[in-house]
């Protein structure tokens, strides 16, 4: 049998059921739609777990995630060029 410290580390409760952030308490992460396919994704995602588009990227200048398809960075202003 497992104690409250297993729960915690492994996420799960006696019926084996794993938790969600909700259920435990914890923050959820913000959600936002694909662009492509307009699965929900975590806002932090870099590529779509669905589609495989490219959700974010970083910026040559300030190394920050930028969204794909900006001209601009919103951090520091450097132009962002297509590769």
């Amino acid at each position: 049998m497992c104690g409250p410290a297993h729960h915690l580390a492994h996420g799960h409760n006696h019926q084996g059921h794993v938790e969600t952030p909700a259920a435990t308490g914890q923050p959820q992460q913000e959600m936002r739609p694909c662009p492509r396919c307009g699965a929900q994704v975590q806002e932090d995602f870099v590529f779509c777990p669905r589609c495989g588009a490219e959700l974010l990227t970083a910026c040559p200048e300030c190394h920050r995630a930028v969204e794909t398809g900006w001209t601009h960075c919103a951090y520091c202003g450097a132009e962002l060029v297509d590769a």
